[in-house]
């Protein structure tokens, strides 16, 4: 065994072997060598051996930049440190190149999506990966999950504060992965950091005149977006029901939208009168006044259905606001008094959904008429009450959105008609 002082000047002067590799072997520190190649390349290696079991060798890295034989000699030491404590260099190093690629978070993300999330998730998992894809992968791309701090995780989820529902459903999606990470044997402990504040209840409803404003913007809006809009103020059904909605699920001749279970949020199948107003809107879509089987009624590809809804948004307040500052103005000099600037408190296009139902019941509408309107489940019991309310309600949920669009028309009417664009099809 060709032993030497590895130092610089030793290992450049250390000789070629013309058919196998050449080892040299440190008079200081035992296990730690020099492998020299027929080729002529150097570089540094550590030999161990844990008790019971054959010695092992691995390369710590060529000879130069940045492994010099310092280096080399100060890893080897770390490495052979390790093998006192009982610790196999050989399968730290494998579970580390296993973690660089196997356990790369965006990869991960995709493994869990496929072997969780679409298991166990229901309609839910693709939000759900999505979420994960857009706010917490940019953060942590590139990084295996053995390595990822709780300090990374709380500073993405920091990020996001400013949205707290979105915050908290997204630490709520990475807290699972990273548990059933955990789970599987990928990773010893969750990094995960504590949760945001609770989000409070929403009770945003749209005033009067922001919903005179709204229905009259949708008239300035491109096919079919401001269809859209009116037919989500007039069924006040979800935003994705509503945008997704394929005209296999609408009868004309029964005047119903029959929303199929798999796309809705309760998993039930749900049965939605369709008002004249609503009529109206679908026929301004169909060609011909002939409603179409096959097909998103929502489409500006005619494959899939519109999206976008975040420019939508920002478009719908921008259009709103003159009007609203002109309904102001115009009610001030009739009152004569001083005019004052308007500002559009933030609004989701889900609060269009809790205004109408909240109208409902100003309108009298009894509570669970209301819920099975928006396709919520109630507290219901069993007994004479819960076989009561397996009935779908519809001539009662009928009356409601005839009663809530009589509103819409009431409220538009009572603006000047030169303001407003009126509903279509409504007696006063």
């Amino acid at each position: 065994m060709a032993v030497l002082k590895i130092t610089k000047r030793n290992v450049d002067a250390a000789p070629v072997p013309a058919k196998v590799d050449g080892y040299f072997w440190d008079t200081e520190l035992r296990g730690f060598g020099l492998r020299v190649t027929p080729k002529g390349v150097r570089s540094y290696v550590v030999q161990y051996r844990l008790p019971g079991r054959p010695a092992k060798r691995i390369t710590i890295g060529i000879h130069g930049s940045p492994w010099t034989c310092e280096k080399a000699r100060a890893r080897a030491e770390d490495i052979l440190i390790s093998v006192k404590m009982g610790d196999d260099p050989s399968e730290v190093a494998k579970e580390r190149k296993r973690a660089a690629v196997d356990l790369e978070f965006a990869k991960y993300v995709e493994t869990f999506g496929d072997h969780y999330l679409k298991l166990e998730w229901g309609d839910s998992w693709a939000e759900a990966k999505r979420q994960l894809e857009l706010h917490a992968v940019p953060a942590l791309k590139g990084r295996p999950l053995p390595e990822i701090k709780k300090h990374e995780i709380t500073a993405l989820i920091d990020k996001l504060r400013d949205r707290p529902a979105l915050a908290r459903n997204t630490h709520a999606v990475l807290r699972k992965m990273l548990a059933w990470a955990v789970e599987r044997g990928d990773l010893h402990t969750s990094p995960i950091c504590a949760a945001p504040p609770a989000v409070k209840a929403r009770k945003r409803v749209l005033t009067p005149d922001e919903l005179v404003a709204l229905w009259q913007v949708t008239f300035q809006l491109e096919r079919p977006f401001g269809q859209f809009i009116r037919l989500l103020m007039l069924t006040l059904q979800r935003r994705s029901e509503v945008a997704e909605l394929p005209w296999s699920e609408l009868s004309e001749m029964h005047a119903l939208w029959r929303q199929d279970g798999e796309r809705t949020k309760n998993d039930e199948d749900h049965l939605v009168p369709l008002t004249p107003m609503a009529i109206e809107v679908l026929n301004d879509l169909a060609p011909s006044k002939a409603w179409k089987r096959k097909g998103h009624v929502f489409t500006t590809t005619g494959t899939t259905a519109i999206s976008g809804f975040s420019k939508l948004k920002l478009r719908l307040d921008r259009l709103m606001l003159p009007i609203l500052q002109k309904m102001a103005d115009d009610r001030a000099e009739a009152l004569g008094e001083q005019p004052e600037i308007i500002f559009l408190t933030p609004w989701r296009l889900h609060d269009i959904r809790r205004t109408g139902t909240t109208q409902m019941q100003a309108l009298g509408i009894p509570i669970e008429v209301t819920e099975k309107v928006i396709n919520h489940k109630s507290g219901e019991t069993a007994g004479i009450r819960g076989v009561y309310n397996l009935h779908a309600y519809t001539d009662e949920k009928r009356k409601a959105l005839e009663a809530w669009a009589g509103y819409l028309d009431r409220l538009i009417k009572s603006v000047d008609a030169s303001n407003v664009v009126a509903l279509p099809g409504m007696a006063a």
